[in-house]
């Protein structure tokens, strides 16, 4: 789809069909596209298996060697399947916060994996992902954890993809945490 009416014509052609027709033709798609796979796997696990899943994917992409590499659409595409795996409403938000630190520190691996993809990987890090992370830590009651996080990904950000993080802090963190993230 190329146009957002292209967009809202599919959709509303495909609400008009039977389930079972798109339902079908999903599973058909998860058998050919790795994306699509993870998509359908996603839909139909609970959170807990979402979980296991992303835990997965940045394992992957972070553990890769010469035999079993990714490329960078690859790596793009694992990361943003993995982060809508997430549902900040149903994540503890201390687990969610280390989960996303997992996806910060894909940021290398990511970069280096490609020339070509700087300004999607930069979107995804700066816009996705941070407001997963600040979603879930204005839900964190434990600021000062939330603050020691931060530091911890800021002292290893070599490419700048983590920079937001401390940057915007204000829109997940108290003045009082502030003050301690910038001590």
């Amino acid at each position: 789809m190329e146009t957002i009416d292209e967009y809202n014509r599919a959709r509303a052609i495909l609400l008009k069909l039977e389930p079972s027709i798109v339902v079908d033709a999903l599973l058909k798609l998860s058998i050919e596209s790795r994306s699509a796979h993870m998509l359908v796997t996603s839909l139909v696990s609970s959170t807990q298996e979402n979980i296991a899943m992303f835990k997965e994917n940045m394992h992957e992409i972070t553990h890769q060697t010469r035999r079993n590499s990714l490329s960078g659409e690859q790596i793009l595409d694992a990361l943003h399947r993995s982060l809508e795996m997430l549902d900040t409403a149903q994540i503890d938000p201390k687990l969610g916060l280390n989960l996303m630190a997992s996806f910060y520190e894909t940021d290398s691996w990511s970069l280096e994996s490609t020339t070509e993809l700087d300004f999607e990987f930069s979107l995804l890090y700066d816009e996705e992902g941070f407001a997963k992370f600040a979603d879930f830590a204005q839900r964190c009651p434990d600021s000062d954890f939330v603050v020691e996080l931060v530091k911890r990904l800021l002292t290893d950000d070599g490419y700048g993809m983590r920079t937001k993080l401390l940057d915007e802090a204000s829109t997940f963190l108290s003045e009082e945490a502030l003050k301690t993230l910038h001590a």
